[in-house]
């Protein structure tokens, strides 16, 4: 890997550190609170059938998770839920829609012991059409009493191991290697200002060299963050050879990029995954939430309330959210900034039929503290991020997004 080093101004860090603490949480997508308990179960069927009839059907991701109250529930009552909600879906969807990825959330594979983590996987392609080695991607906490090799053993083929203060995350990494995971990420968190062990952790990652290392999402800050350290994490990243490949993911630098030069169609999905294609991502679990379209949905978060409605045949949806032209527009740009870095105006219009500079005539103004700071340029009708943007492309893209939509 070829490495890199930076230049470090301090008056440009205590910038970059103010910003990264500023980051807002919700861009890509609006958040659950947002949406209208109004949308219920015909909603989710109207969003279904107007997608089957999409004249090229969109891949689909399915992500399995398990909520809060689902940890608490018998693993083979709660596995008999999920089977239940995929026959439910499955019923529902065009013969022709196929999965091609699906995600395990954090914290479902404590609640399904392997065996019944194997018969969820295992019944995916008897509900749907599935492609033939489709990415199982398995998120574990660093902490976590499990064994990667009992994970890949059911048919889970990409660790994602999340960074814990003071557990043997590294060592998972190392696991990962030795059981034949095609794939292994580390996902770290905002680090604490009392984790003082960040740093050395990352030192051990980077020397097992993962696939991919995410960094650090503003979703969970600790009570006293360390910004200092997770500018440190970026550099220390960039300098090992790592390449930002969309959202927060960075890939090893001698690995050939997964997804080519950007024309607007990659898309990060609800999971947080950079994907070549926009695919459909359908939730299952307690409180899981789904994109269909431009159509999002969330499923209850009450356990009783969940089984009685799949009992009855209702796939239990709670809420959902349906985004207006102006919004989808919005979230167009801020998908190409998030994926590709970049933001090529007059591919927007010839996408859209819409004038760029009008469409966004109120909010074009709110880059301007950003391109005085040197974190993005305009190449002619190009927006292009510097490596700093990069790092920032949450606030890159907010700037896109109505003022609702950030939080």
């Amino acid at each position: 890997m070829c490495a890199m080093s930076f230049h470090v101004d301090e008056s440009e860090d205590t910038a970059l550190q103010a910003a990264l603490l500023r980051q807002p949480r919700h861009v890509l997508f609006p958040a659950a609170d947002q949406f209208s308990t109004g949308f219920g179960e015909s909603g989710w069927r109207a969003a279904v059938r107007a997608s089957n009839e999409h004249l090229i059907p969109r891949g689909l991701t399915l992500g399995f998770q398990a909520g809060r109250g689902g940890r608490d529930v018998p693993p083979q009552a709660y596995l008999d839920m999920l089977l239940l909600a995929l026959q439910l879906q499955a019923d529902a969807l065009a013969e022709d829609r196929e999965v091609v990825a699906m995600v395990l959330q954090l914290g479902l594979a404590e609640t399904l012991p392997p065996p019944q983590l194997g018969q969820l996987l295992d019944a995916v392609p008897q509900h749907l059409r599935t492609v033939a080695r489709p990415q199982v991607e398995v998120r574990l906490d660093a902490g976590s009493a499990l064994s990667p090799a009992q994970l890949r053993a059911v048919g889970c083929t990409r660790l994602n191991v999340i960074d814990r203060a003071d557990a043997p995350g590294p060592t998972l990494l190392v696991q990962a290697r030795q059981v034949g995971f095609t794939a292994r990420y580390y996902q770290l968190r905002v680090p604490a200002c009392e984790d003082t062990g960040f740093i050395e952790r990352l030192h051990e990652v980077l020397a097992e060299a993962p696939e991919r290392i995410l960094l650090p999402a503003p979703c969970a800050l600790p009570q006293r963050p360390s910004a200092a350290h997770w500018l440190q994490a970026w550099r220390l990243l960039r300098d090992a050879g790592y390449e930002p490949i969309g959202g927060d993911h960075y890939q090893r630098g001698d690995l050939p990029n997964p997804h080519g030069p950007g024309d607007g169609q990659r898309h990060c999905d609800l999971a947080g995954v950079p994907r070549r294609d926009r695919s459909d991502f359908i939730g299952l679990g307690l409180s899981a939430c789904s994109q269909i379209g431009e159509v999002f949905y969330r499923l209850e978060d009450e356990l009783g309330e969940w089984r009685a409605r799949l009992q009855s045949g209702h796939m239990g949806v709670a809420a959902g959210l349906i985004l207006s032209e102006d919004e989808r527009l919005a979230a167009e740009v801020a998908q190409s900034i998030a994926c590709d870095h970049a933001l090529d105006a007059a591919a927007f219009e010839w996408r859209n039929d819409e004038p760029f500079e009008e469409c966004f005539a109120e909010q074009l103004p709110a880059l301007s503290p950003l391109l005085a700071r040197g974190w993005a340029q305009w190449d002619a009708r190009v927006l292009r991020l510097a490596e700093e943007g990069r790092l920032l492309w949450r606030m890159m893209a907010s700037c896109f997004r109505p003022a609702a939509a950030i939080a």
